[in-house]
């Protein structure tokens, strides 16, 4: 059979692009968009494997436990290939490759103007193999553990950990991504491996690639993929029982100024991506009328001095976790707790013109996103992981209704499902430090 003959082909509605869907031999979903707009192609594959998969089930049914950061880890040590010596090559033909690391999926990708093949046949085996060594591993563990020591000087990322571990007491989302000095200790070469074999297989990916590229040879290129066939094993998570008894904590650090976060997490979770993504854009247009930079809610608070521009606001999705987190450096925490509790928590002066406009501004922004040719290949590498068709963020936004954010504000922001975190001085704390 032809690889042309394999395609489903779905039109792009904003730009009358193509989307070539099909499935590689080994079973790896795949998303083409061939577009002579970009002078670069980018190639994104994306694993079901992140941070917070620690427990799965291996083939006799035993249960495998995973210290905090293997994934993180694993995507190091992919990179210190010494066969492929995969920076030097990808950079003598001029390409950018990289890699991240989430709570929920791992994701490798390059960007390059020329030599596809070649670039795209190194992505390929970068991610099909992984060569360990003990000497390799002891020598990448002291440089993650350099790594972490950075990040935990910083006060943005001690408060932000802080806050999950108050919202999710036992579920591993409380943990860094990359683990910590202690938990990567335990990290070897059988771990390493253990995690590779159960994770990293064509069941569990999505790849994507736009840009000038011909479909059919791509897909040929991938029909060779030696990545490993089959799904991921089944996942165990514990369940998690609403938040800390409590959950106010300050931590003290040397901060200019101290940083309040609150955080809200969603009661109910939704396996279903269509509906867990409704709901975050659902989300978004709410975040953005109550406190986008334009918002007159904002403004309002600004002038009374509760917030500055160093407001900011992230919201988590995924299918085992759901989370609103809002941050931002202020003099007087509990008075601006008290403001923006008052806002996230009661019931937003919103009409159907208000919507309109937040709407209209939420799909500029999706129209803006498809003038990068990354952004095109990681949300089409996502969808393709998650099993979800292209072009549904316009009928989407379409759909979306002046009742269906109300209720999104009502069932997201409830006191009991709440917790607040303060980052002071420590000359103005006398709190304990959080514990871990």
């Amino acid at each position: 059979m032809s690889s042309a003959s394999r395609f489903q082909k779905l039109v792009d509605p904003v730009l009358g692009e193509v989307v070539h869907c099909a499935t590689a031999a080994n079973g790896a979903p795949v998303r083409l968009l061939p577009t002579d707009r970009f002078r670069e192609v980018s190639a994104v594959v994306s694993f079901g494997y992140g941070s917070t998969d620690l427990w799965f089930r291996r083939d006799d049914a035993s249960l495998h436990e995973s210290p905090e950061g293997v994934a993180h880890f694993l995507e190091h040590e992919l990179f210190e290939d010494e066969e492929l010596h995969v920076f030097e090559r990808f950079g003598r033909r001029g390409a950018r490759v990289n890699a991240m690391t989430g709570f929920a999926r791992t994701t490798y990708y390059f960007q390059c103007s020329h030599a596809l093949e070649a670039n795209l046949d190194d992505l390929l085996r970068l991610v099909s193999r992984a060569h360990l060594s003990d000497a390799r591993v002891t020598k990448e563990r002291g440089i993650i553990a350099q790594e972490l020591r950075m990040y935990e000087d910083g006060p943005e990322y001690r408060g932000f950990f802080a806050l999950l571990g108050q919202l999710f007491p036992t579920h591993p989302v409380r943990h860094p991504v990359g683990g910590t000095v202690e938990s990567i200790g335990a990290i070897d070469v059988a771990e390493l491996d253990a995690c590779f074999r159960a994770f990293y297989r064509a069941g569990n990916c999505g790849f994507a690639a736009a840009g000038p590229l011909d479909p059919e040879r791509v897909l040929a290129q991938l029909d060779a993929w030696p990545l490993a066939r089959g799904a991921a094993p089944e996942r165990s998570v514990p369940p998690d029982r609403g938040c800390a008894p409590g959950a106010r904590v300050t931590l003290a650090m040397d901060v200019a100024r101290p940083r309040l976060l609150l955080g809200w997490k969603d009661a109910t979770l939704l396996a279903d991506p269509e509906e867990r993504a409704l709901r975050e854009l659902a989300s978004r247009v709410l975040l953005d009328r109550l406190l986008g930079p334009t918002s007159e809610l904002r403004e309002a608070l600004a002038a009374r001095g509760l917030v500055d521009d160093s407001l900011s606001i992230s919201h988590l999705s995924e299918p085992g976790f759901s989370a609103c987190i809002v941050a931002c450096e202020t003099d007087d925490p509990d008075a601006t707790e008290a403001a923006l509790r008052g806002l996230l928590e009661g019931e937003a002066p919103f009409d159907d013109a208000q919507l309109e406009r937040v709407r209209r501004k939420q799909l500029g922004g999706y129209v803006r996103s498809l003038d990068a040719v990354q952004t095109m290949a990681f949300t089409l590498a996502e969808e393709a992981l998650e099993g979800m068709p292209p072009f549904r963020a316009i009928p989407r936004m379409a759909g979306l209704t002046r009742a269906m954010v109300a209720a999104r504000q009502r069932e997201l922001f409830r006191r009991d499902a709440s917790a607040r975190v303060v980052v002071a001085r420590a000359a103005d704390s006398s709190a304990a430090p959080t514990p871990p």
